[in-house]
């Protein structure tokens, strides 16, 4: 390749890194219990995990397209429906009313717009599970810090 078109790539590929080190501050900032996680061998993805008694405990990764992937189990329901409410989603799957109104299942809005998914559900021995596939960061971010405060509020 042409010295031009190699300074270009390693430009860009700085810049990615960067961008990528503030996707991460930005995860941790709104859910302050992430810790960072060693890579698997063989996957780019940055993982972040967290296991804290009466919190639950899951991960999110961000992948090499700068997309959010979370899971978080044993989620106490109220914690959930807290956030939920706090975001005021356009809609959600299967709920009408707030969603600490709802009854145990799962919960889904599909953004139309960023094709990603977040998922809610509230278990039925009051603990429940959030996962969220292919959001952008700021959205990922928007969900866990509301995850952040509601779980904050239920400690108080």
């Amino acid at each position: 390749m042409q010295p031009a078109v190699l300074q270009a790539i390693d430009s860009w590929e700085q810049h990615w890194n960067e961008t990528q080190n503030a996707a991460v501050a930005a995860l941790k900032a709104a859910f302050p219990r992430l810790r960072d996680c060693p890579r698997y061998v063989g996957c780019d993805d940055l993982r972040l995990e967290y296991k804290e008694d009466g919190h639950g405990g899951g991960r999110v990764c961000v992948d090499n397209e700068g997309r959010a992937n979370a899971e978080f189990g044993q989620v106490p329901n109220e914690v959930i429906a807290r956030a939920v409410d706090g975001i005021m989603f356009p809609y959600l799957d299967d709920v009408d009313g707030p969603l600490r109104d709802a009854p145990p299942g799962t919960y889904v809005y599909e953004c139309e717009t960023s094709a990603a998914q977040f998922e809610f559900t509230l278990g039925a021995l009051g603990h429940g599970k959030v996962v969220i596939s292919f959001a952008t960061i700021p959205d990922a971010a928007a969900v866990l810090d509301a995850l952040a405060r509601a779980s904050d509020e239920g400690a108080t």
